[in-house]
């Protein structure tokens, strides 16, 4: 029945709704091709589909859920089978390589007191073992028979210090792993024991549940390699499941380790089958095919199903619910929506924000706010291309789009102001970002000036950077003046917040210069002084260079900080500052001498293999980011004197941390650098070869034995060239140079000059 049809039946005016047609006594009659009756049957069919797929679902899933536990319990004890073979044989391959090595079969030859590095390097690589390997290892050892001695990751211990107290056991003491030498095995795993590790270091013995590993062969029958696994946590690594009784039992049947409520008795297994039900849990067996080993999982049974009865339970009582609630809200939602759509689609038909309704929908609202918020960004649009059209002109960057110009009446003279801001960490610990810190101090002097200037523009050209234009026919230095005077005041009050510098040439710029101004203004900036106050520059240009070390000064710190001289150090750095006083340094050039002397620390530390976090300490993130806070001459002396106390220290730590070889060698260069030094001659005294010294000290000092020479004698050479009047020749036989020529030359390659020009340059100094 349509309208027409209805009146003409009822004699009254009827109107069309969501639901159908309504007469005027608000009687509904369904229509079936109404957008109400199309979306509530399709409501319906989809609860209908619904209900049957989960009711379908349901049986299924309980059906399956003992299929599903057993398979779980199965896959999960294969996996933690196979984790725990593939260990076990990487272990096998691991410890039977140590029968071809060659240094285990040289240590089995000779004397345990003259092999002491081939001791040194088993007992380092157990340790990489044992460190890194994922095996889940806490030791790995050889062991000796005739000899009585064993090699570990800590090295070398008699058989009744490493297995009465280093590891001692109740169940595997000295008498135990002797007697393995007598057993016909390759690859034994024996049972979980507790091991008592007594340590100097400690108040009392630790230690922990292990379980022993041995390795043998017949082409080694005089030793055999073992290992201690740490059960507990080869466990945790390989479980698959976690609250489940765990037990491994050994090709005995006797218990091998065992983890949650196992008990004692286990169920015996049916033939043929790898589980079985008993006492309201299953058990699940598994054979490892490389140790022998049963794994036995234990996984409760009774609690699962209760669980998942109550869960079912709760799950048919809440879908019964939620179909009901499906109803309610079909037939609510689907008399609710058509009206919202029409207006939608008739406000996107005019492009008419004004057309609005509102309504319980969220989205409709949603759209009808984001029409009138598109013209609105329409508007602002313009603003942000003409602040855009500044930015190209004041860097000299050819417009893209011609949208983003300037407007007509930015070509007229103008006062040109940059501010730049810089945050302290007082303001950052009390929370939010810089961007938001920014936006607060833009508003801010944003509003000053347009109070003064309703014709001016302000607008952030970097992130710690503000740029304000007041346009002005005529010079009005003076009031722009005295609004920074008055900014000063007002900013001066959150100098702990923030520090501001104003740069601002008292003069009118004329229309072509945007990129003059703007130059300028940036090279005024570095006139900042040392202060935490707000600071007015009106004077134009950049301070001038100062030369603050001459090139003898930087030399003689690269020296005294090679030397880990401190208090040289010290005085280059004090009179690097009065330096800087005296030539009343600008802010940047204190920063740019501390970043320069910082870089000069950190290479230092780096060419001697120092960890450079410890120039840092705990007093900053970074030391160049502390250097951004300081406001002070003290700071920097304070920070220059700290920094350069900590790398001397490190470097002289470093120099003075040798072995008993490198001692040698460098008391024999100090004591003998003026004869004849060969390297086959120190080898000889310390009884090795020439190789393996060459190697070595390059390996502990970072520098080969022949640059160290050299340095130590050219740094005698220049000791002499100061402090004596003796001919250059002469110092160069007394430095072990018999060639006077072979001086020079080594001489001005370490230094850059000759010894000649060394002597004038010293002489200058001194007169100086």
């Amino acid at each position: 029945m349509d309208e027409t049809d209805f009146i003409r039946y009822t004699g009254t005016k009827a109107i069309r709704s969501e639901t159908g047609v309504i007469d005027v006594k608000g009687r509904i009659r369904w229509n079936g091709r109404s957008l109400f009756a199309k979306l509530l049957l399709g409501f319906l069919v989809v609860i209908f589909i619904s209900f049957a797929f989960n009711l379908l679902a349901y049986h299924f899933f309980y059906g399956q859920m003992r299929g599903q536990l057993i398979r779980s319990g199965t896959m999960g004890l294969s996996k933690t089978v196979d984790g725990y073979e593939k260990q076990l044989r990487q272990l096998d391959d691991l410890l039977t390589r140590y029968y071809f090595d060659n240094a285990v079969a040289a240590l089995k030859k000779g004397s345990i007191d003259s092999d002491f590095p081939i001791v040194n390097d088993l007992a380092e690589e157990f340790k990489t073992i044992a460190g890194h390997y994922n095996l889940d290892l806490e030791n790995v050892f050889i062991y000796f028979k005739n000899e009585g001695f064993v090699i570990d990751k800590n090295g070398f211990a008699r058989t009744d210090d490493m297995f009465g107290k280093y590891y001692a056991s109740r169940e595997y003491g000295p008498a135990f792993w002797e007697k393995q030498f007598a057993e016909d095995f390759h690859l034994r795993a024996f049972p979980v024991a507790e091991f008592k590790r007594f340590r100097y270091d400690a108040a009392g013995p630790d230690g922990g549940r292990y379980f022993p590993v041995i390795v043998k062969s017949r082409i080694g029958s005089q030793f055999y390699a073992g290992a201690l696994v740490d059960a507990d946590r080869m466990f945790s690594g390989l479980a698959q499941t976690s609250g489940h009784a765990f037990t491994i039992l050994g090709a005995d049947g006797a218990p091998f380790y065992r983890t949650g409520a196992a008990g004692d008795a286990l169920p015996k297994l049916p033939a043929g089958s790898s589980f079985v039900r008993h006492a309201d849990s299953y058990y699940f067996y598994q054979t490892g095919p490389v140790s022998g080993l049963t794994y036995v999982s234990i996984v409760p049974y009774s609690s699962i199903a209760a669980q998942l009865s109550k869960l079912n339970a709760l799950l048919l009582t809440l879908f019964a619910i939620s179909v009901l609630v499906s109803v309610v809200i079909s037939v609510l939602l689907s008399a609710r929506f058509k009206h919202p759509v029409q207006r939608i689609v008739e406000a996107l038909r005019q492009m008419n924000p004004a057309i609005r309704h509102r309504s319980s929908i969220a989205e409709f609202n949603v759209i009808s706010e984001s029409l009138e918020h598109m013209f609105r960004s329409i508007r602002r649009k313009d603003s942000l291309l003409q602040k855009y059209g500044y930015l190209d002109k004041i860097k000299s960057v050819p417009p893209i789009d011609t949208e983003a110009q300037p407007p007509a009446g930015a070509d007229r003279p103008f006062h040109f102001v940059m501010m730049h801001i810089h945050y302290t960490r007082e303001d950052g610990l009390a929370g939010g970002g810089d961007a938001a810190r920014a936006a607060n101090v833009l508003e801010c002097v944003n509003a000053e000036w347009s109070r003064a200037f309703p014709d001016s523009v302000t607008m952030p050209i970097e992130k710690d950077r503000l740029l304000t234009i007041v346009f002005s026919d005529t010079d009005v230095s003076g009031t722009v003046a005295g609004m920074l005077d008055s900014f000063k005041a007002a900013f001066d009050r959150d100098k702990a917040l923030y520090r501001l510098t104003i740069a601002c040439e008292p003069r009118l710029w004329q229309p072509s210069e945007f990129t003059a101004a703007y130059e300028s203004a940036a090279e005024m900036m570095r006139r900042r002084r040392l202060n935490d106050e707000t600071q007015v520059i009106a004077t134009p240009g950049a301070p001038g260079p100062i030369a603050v070390w001459t090139p003898d000064e930087e030399r003689g710190f690269a020296a005294h900080l090679e030397a880990g001289s401190e208090a040289q150090l010290l005085a280059l750095l004090r009179g690097a500052m009065q330096r800087l006083a005296r030539c009343d340094a600008a802010a940047w050039q204190y920063r740019q001498f501390a970043g320069d002397l910082l870089s000069k620390l950190l290479m230092a530390l780096m060419a001697h293999r120092i960890d450079t976090s410890l120039l840092a300490g705990a007093r900053a993130p970074s030391p160049y980011d502390e250097i951004e806070s300081f406001v002070s001459a003290e700071q920097y002396e304070s920070f220059f004197e700290r920094v350069a106390r900590q790398a001397a220290a490190l470097i002289r730590e470093k120099r003075e941390a040798r072995d008993p070889i490198v001692d040698f060698v460098v008391r024999f260069i100090e004591t003998h650098y003026g004869e004849d030094i060969y390297q086959d001659l120190i080898a000889d005294r310390l009884n090795i070869s020439t190789g393996y010294l060459r190697n070595y000290f390059k390996e502990k000092t970072g520098q080969n034995l022949s640059d160290y020479l050299n340095e130590y004698r050219i740094g005698k050479a220049k000791q002499m060239l100061e402090g004596t009047e003796d001919k250059i020749q002469d110092i160069a036989a007394k430095v072990g140079y018999q060639n006077a020529n072979s001086f020079t030359r080594m001489f001005r390659r370490l230094t850059g000059v000759t010894p000649g020009e060394y002597r004038r340059e010293c002489l200058v100094n001194s007169t100086e």
